[in-house]
C-alpha cells in the first residue's frame, strides 16, 4: 500500500514491507494488466510503487533498500512482458524509477510511441528539458540484474517546481525501452 510520511516517525517493519513488496511484484506472473480504451487514448497504463514513503526516500531509507526495491519493480515489469499477448507488441513494458523521488517510480506499459517519446527523446516538451545519461548505468550503480530482453533509459529532466524553481530529476526506464 502506498503512504505518505505524516511525522518523522521512524519507519517500523521495514522487513514485512519489503516482503509485502516482492509478493506484490511476484502477483504479476503470468499476467497481463487490462488496459482500457481511456489508457490506450492516454498513451500509457502505470501503477506506482505500493510503498511507505519513507520506505524509499529521506533519511530513513538505505541504497540498499532503494536497490531492493528497484529490483522489484524491475522484476514486475519482466513478469507482465512475459505475460504479454502476442497481438500486444506495440505496447512497450517498462518501470521508471525516479530520483530523487524514488516514491514516484512506476510499473509503465506505453500504448502511444509518440507518447514514449515525449518521455525519453532529447529536447523540450511539457516535461521539462530532457537529456539522455549516456555515461551512466543504475543497472551498474546500483548492482541490480536486467533480464534478458531489457535494457536501460537513463533521462535527466530539469523543470519548474510550484515555486518557480529549477528541478533536477533522473527517470530511469528500464524494460522495452530500445529503438524500434
Amino acid at each position: 500500500m502506498r503512504q505518505l510520511a505524516i511525522s518523522n516517525k521512524k519507519l517500523r517493519g521495514i522487513p514485512r514491507r519489503l516482503r509485502s513488496l516482492k509478493r506484490w511484484s511476484e502477483s504479476y506472473a503470468s499476467k497481463f494488466p487490462e488496459i482500457s480504451s481511456e489508457d490506450y487514448s492516454y498513451g500509457y497504463w502505470n501503477v506506482k510503487i505500493p510503498v511507505h514513503f519513507s520506505l524509499v526516500q529521506g533519511k530513513q531509507t538505505s541504497r540498499d533498500i532503494q536497490s531492493y526495491c528497484a529490483q522489484k519493480l524491475i522484476n514486475a515489469a519482466y513478469e507482465i512482458h512475459q505475460a504479454k499477448p502476442v497481438n500486444k507488441n506495440d505496447i512497450r513494458v517498462t518501470c521508471s524509477i525516479v530520483l530523487p523521488d524514488m516514491f514516484s517510480s512506476e510499473l509503465c506499459l506505453f500504448t502511444s510511441e509518440e507518447y514514449f517519446d515525449m518521455h525519453t527523446s532529447p529536447g523540450v516538451n511539457v516535461f521539462g528539458q530532457l537529456s539522455l545519461l549516456h555515461d551512466r548505468s543504475l543497472i551498474r550503480e546500483w548492482g541490480l540484474e536486467l533480464p534478458k530482453g531489457f535494457s536501460e533509459l537513463g533521462i535527466v529532466r530539469v523543470c519548474e517546481n510550484d515555486e518557480g524553481e529549477l528541478y533536477h530529476s533522473e527517470h530511469w526506464y528500464i524494460g522495452e525501452v530500445s529503438k524500434k
